[in-house]
């Protein structure tokens, strides 16, 4: 079974998703029972910040002490972008005892991310476990460096590193032995939600779907939230988060991913459908025609109350849109837990960076790459390599920023 991105302790706003979390956990425990499931693979995203709080790691153990005790199935984690490699390996020695491999950093040499399953003495499957790559493990930064040069390296690390675990895993695929390999990046052409967070900064790091090579039997992905495949090859997937975790998942079905292999080779896949737990759901309305699209509106079902967003396209300025909102829907059956109000021109002040459309000025402010855009647009007097070189520091310092925030190490 191949998952991915379940964000464990996310938030919505202020509202917790440990209830459906939890939901979602039984509903995997008895899946794995039902269908005889080998091993489960969790492609990335385990945890939504490298810091979880302390009931999403409860879930987490409550889950792999459960799933062992009904036994049958092993597990395989590797880190994403959003974990903390460090936290997760920390108890990796007593998760093996449950069955359970961790993978957080990538392994030097890489045959220590070969994991023969259920075991090495019996073999049926071997899991080449690649986590997400930072740059450290992919390429050395020089000074000056511009984002062409960047990315090039970036893509051709990734490329190297599949190339060293398919090298790895020859000697196991020459046994007859069916390769998975995992992976937590973004492969060109697939498609993209909101709530994903960019792991190298501007898309960098995407490589197409012949990065992986052909030696193993199907890569499973994570990073993507919307499940599908990748390069038209049926081999390589994304499971997709198994819950709705922005706005703009809303409608998505969400699944799990169940593999056959026999002979070396993947000789059947199906998609397991996820029940919706709590439906997210959009409302696209105007000031003029609020009342009459939330008379209207049916939320989705789900085994929760629906949470909803109510977007309100140019907001008369200084009217409490939230709170009309709300008093529109007392007493329905869904709730109202954010209310966005769009304008279709840039606010007064705040022009959208040189060469974007307009943009949502809450959207601009939380998106750093957007705000130095701007202010570099601003800056007269700078030729085209100062503005090169100073993207290129920005860039950088950002990449540098987001790494040691996955890691915990900056202040908030």
């Amino acid at each position: 079974m191949h998952t991915a991105d379940w964000h464990l302790g996310k938030l919505l706003g202020e509202r917790s998703r440990a209830e459906e979390h939890r939901r979602l956990l039984a509903f995997l425990l008895e899946r794995v029972a039902s269908l005889s499931v080998d091993a489960l693979v969790i492609a990335g995203d385990l945890f939504d910040s490298a810091n979880p709080p302390q009931s999403a790691v409860a879930q987490y153990y409550d889950f792999l002490s459960t799933l062992f005790r009904q036994g049958g199935c092993s597990v395989v984690v590797v880190a994403g972008n959003h974990d903390s490699p460090a936290h997760l390996e920390a108890p990796r020695q007593v998760l093996r005892a449950l069955r359970a491999h961790v993978v957080g950093v990538m392994p030097n040499p890489v045959e220590g991310g070969l994991i023969p399953l259920p075991s090495a003495e019996a073999p049926r499957l071997v899991v080449a476990a690649v986590p997400f790559l930072r740059d450290r493990d992919l390429r050395q930064g020089e000074a000056g460096q511009g984002t062409a040069a960047i990315q090039r390296e970036l893509v051709q690390g990734i490329q190297r590193r599949y190339a060293e675990a398919a090298e790895a895993c020859r000697p196991w695929g020459a046994r007859g032995l069916p390769l998975l390999a995992t992976g937590h990046l973004t492969v060109l052409g697939a498609v993209t939600s909101e709530s994903e967070r960019e792991i190298h900064i501007g898309g960098q790091g995407a490589v197409a779907a012949d990065c992986f090579p052909e030696a193993f039997a199907y890569v499973a992905l994570g990073h993507l939230h919307r499940p599908q495949r990748v390069g038209r090859r049926e081999h390589i997937r994304y499971a997709g988060s198994p819950i709705e975790l922005s706005f703009s998942e809303a409608g998505d079905a969400k699944e799990l991913r169940l593999l056959d292999f026999d002979e070396g080779r993947l000789i059947s896949q199906a998609p397991l459908p996820v029940p919706r737990f709590r439906a997210l759901a959009q409302v696209n309305t105007t000031p003029g025609a609020i009342e009459t699209d939330l008379r209207r509106f049916e939320p989705p079902p789900g085994e929760l109350p629906a949470w909803v967003e109510v977007v309100v396209n140019d907001p008369p300025p200084g009217e409490n849109v939230y709170d009309r909102v709300q008093r529109l829907v007392e007493g329905r059956d869904f709730e109202v837990i954010r209310v966005v109000g769009r304008r279709g021109t840039p606010l007064a002040g705040m022009s959208a960076p040189a060469g974007t459309e307009a943009e949502d000025l809450g959207v601009l402010l939380g998106n750093p790459s957007s705000i130095f855009a701007r202010r570099l647009a601003a800056e007269a007097g700078l030729s085209e390599s100062e503005r090169a070189a100073l993207n290129g520091a920005f860039r950088e310092l950002l990449s540098l920023h987001d790494e040691r925030a996955r890691e915990g190490e900056t202040s908030a």
